[in-house]
């Protein structure tokens, strides 16, 4: 797996890295790895929030089918 350096982090830093592992239960360095990770996941979509948030729910989509008649196009004379 590999490893990374950082050097050169300021004392606030390092003293804010130290308080949210106290936190949340974890060595700095494992706060560390979950900060990055956090910061570097691309942002969920709401197509994906919203499902989730339904499939937590336990909410049934009904199977419906969609209408495939082709529009009438707009008229502007």
């Amino acid at each position: 797996m590999p490893s990374m350096t950082v050097r050169n982090l300021s004392e606030d830093l390092h003293r804010r890295i130290r308080l949210y592992a106290a936190q949340h239960g974890l060595s700095a360095e494992a706060a560390v790895r979950r900060l990055l990770d956090e910061a570097t996941r691309p942002a969920e979509r709401l197509g994906d929030v919203v499902v989730a948030y339904a499939r937590a729910l336990a909410v049934e989509f009904p199977e419906t089918p969609r209408d495939r008649t082709p529009a009438t196009p707009a008229d502007f004379s």
